[in-house]
């Protein structure tokens, strides 16, 4: 019997304020960053140890903008860089869960889904998501993950293309980030300042 496809994919913050879908959840790629940025971002929300595991990796999903909606509590999202020009980090202001990552152009229509907002239901979670994909910033892990070169590899291979033609489509329009006018993001950008961004490295 064929397996079943999950169509859509709830994700919501610790607090239940802000709620949303992944639509297409099966084009999406499971996978863990193992950067020291991502480190920092979570020390700075005081949510490291929700979203990081004991090598220093995060659980993310790799998705597109058009397939993410927002339910709820939109009035909660918030976005920081860690600096002037980096990527933007996505969180709900209410409890300060990181909810995603996206480019700072709304063309480029990739947003990295932090494993910690998907995971409000495991069973389903695993249900949309089998098996981690790849590993990527394996240099920055405290300790050497299990290799999964091959697999990065190909799966990138596969979603890359994916995103370079939403960009080439027109189809990076739709999107819950940015304003569908000017391009700009829907929220006002906090960069942290070189105080901050000191403090949050110290402690990633």
């Amino acid at each position: 019997m064929a397996q079943k496809i999950t169509m859509n994919h709830r994700f919501q913050c610790r607090c239940g304020a802000l709620n949303g879908l992944l639509s297409q959840p099966h084009q999406a790629l499971r996978g863990v960053c193992y950067c020291k940025d991502c480190r920092a971002y979570a020390h700075h929300l005081g949510a490291a140890s929700g979203t990081h595991d004991c090598l220093g990796g995060a659980e993310f999903v790799a998705a597109q903008a058009q397939h993410v909606s927002f339910i709820s509590g939109i009035e909660q999202l918030a976005c920081l860089s860690l600096t002037e020009k980096g990527l933007l980090r996505w969180y709900a202001s209410c409890c300060n869960t990181p909810i995603c990552n996206t480019a700072r152009h709304w063309k480029v229509p990739y947003v990295g889904l932090i494993g910690a907002c998907l995971k409000t239901d495991p069973v389903a979670f695993e249900r949309s998501f089998p098996r981690v994909q790849m590993r990527v910033n394996t240099g920055s892990a405290k300790q050497a993950p299990p290799s999964m070169r091959l697999s990065t590899v190909v799966s990138l291979a596969g979603f890359i293309p994916r995103v370079m033609l939403s960009s080439i489509s027109g189809a990076y329009r739709k999107t819950p980030f940015f304003d569908q006018g000017r391009g700009a993001p829907v929220v006002a950008v906090t960069a942290l300042s070189e105080a901050d961004r000191a403090s949050a490295y110290g402690a990633a």
